[in-house]
């Protein structure tokens, strides 16, 4: 599976740099003469430069001065200039490389620590990683540097340091319990809403019947209805019998019934990665739940059948909800949104989707900056009232 830049390591394309190098007086192999050391600091003058007394120091040390004024015959100078010929002849002094044994010039000692010493200490190549090691524990480090880029199961691409938070909170393929008490079932994250709407046998649900009033599992309700037939057949009667009195009794009619509407109600559902995993071949989608409106546990869901859906769930709630929905794809960066109405007065159920075709392209074209769908679903509650 291809990842573009993700599918080859770049950050190994780099070039190994090495922390600053230098020559200690433990690595050379002669005594420097007096021409050779910096007056001040008594180190090589691997940075040598020269005042007008044609006395020369480091480069450090001549910033250092508090006035321009030579260390050794106090003459003052105005302005200092790079001693090429005596660096170039400290260049010729034997060393060797304390790291690792290496023998040669001090310039071939400098060279060899910048690019080759096994035992310098170089900085590691991931990107925003601080560390730094020897270069003999590069490979191995960058190996496991918790700044390496990976691909996680989903096609959701982070750093290592952060894979482990990212599956234990978001990773849709990520195996994740049932939430559904005695369930134990362990299944993918983006798959655990239609698992407690449509298949958990241990998921709680109401009797149809109006009137009845039970509640329990779904494997309790195949025994309650067989076991209360008769009472259901009572309570069913009893409830067209009652509509039929008040129709032929003309209490009522259509003039006696209105429609009343709630107040408009939305809830932001965000779904992510959304179109890497439409190009990876993901079929099915589900957003984190959102709790409280109408006391109840929602969620969205998109799902390819023939065509793309995207649904409304509702997670939890004991009683049926009449509502009017109207999902808002929303677009990025102030563009236009796309609306889905599902038409009509809708009958929502605890554990059942409701929901409507939407164009993939729209999928794609509406996913913002982080790969990610918004939508926001507007409810209105519809209810009956009768003048009598």
């Amino acid at each position: 599976m291809s990842f573009g830049r993700w599918t080859v390591d770049r950050d190994l394309e780099r070039p190994i740099r090495a922390t600053p190098v230098g020559i200690t007086d433990g690595e050379l192999e002669r005594r420097l003469e007096d021409d050779e050391a910096c007056c001040v600091c008594y180190t090589i003058l691997l940075t040598a430069v020269s005042m007008e007394c044609a006395h020369s120091i480091c480069a450090s040390c001549a910033a250092w001065l508090p006035i321009n004024r030579c260390p050794l015959c106090r003459t003052d100078f105005d302005n200092v200039e790079v001693d090429e010929e005596t660096r170039q002849r400290v260049g010729e002094v034997p060393a060797k490389c304390s790291p690792c044994g290496f023998r040669g010039t001090v310039r071939e000692v400098l060279q060899h620590k910048k690019a080759d010493c096994t035992g310098q200490t170089v900085y590691c190549r991931r990107e925003g990683c601080p560390d730094t090691l020897e270069r003999r524990l590069l490979a191995q480090h960058e190996e496991v540097c918790g700044y390496k880029k990976v691909t996680c199961l989903c096609s959701y691409r982070t750093l290592k340091k952060d894979l482990d938070r990212h599956r234990e909170t978001d990773c849709a393929t990520h195996p994740v319990p049932c939430p559904v008490p005695g369930c134990g079932r362990q299944l993918e994250r983006a798959k655990v809403a239609i698992h407690v709407t449509q298949e958990c046998q241990y998921t709680v649900i109401c009797c149809h019947v109006p009137g009845c009033g039970f509640v329990g599992r779904a494997p309790d309700m195949a025994g309650h209805a067989a076991n209360f037939s008769a009472q259901h057949a009572a309570l069913l009667t009893h409830h067209n019998d009652r509509w039929k009195i008040r129709l032929a009794e003309g209490r009522l009619k259509p003039s006696d019934a209105s429609l009343e509407y709630g107040e408009v109600r939305a809830m932001t559902f965000t779904i992510p990665n959304i179109k890497t995993n439409l190009t990876d071949g993901t079929t099915a989608f589900t957003s984190p739940s959102c709790r409280g409106i109408y006391n109840a546990e929602w969620k969205v869901s998109l799902e390819k059948e023939d065509r793309w859906y995207i649904y409304l769930c509702l997670v939890s709630r004991a009683r049926p909800l009449h509502l009017k929905v109207v999902f808002l794809l929303q677009a990025p960066n102030c563009g236009e949104d796309h609306a889905i109405s599902l038409g009509g007065t809708l009958e929502v159920r605890e554990n059942r989707k409701y929901g409507a075709p939407v164009p993939r392209a729209k999928l794609e074209d509406l996913s913002d900056s982080r790969d990610r769908l918004v939508v926001k679903v507007m409810m209105q509650q519809v209810s009956a009232s009768i003048n009598m």
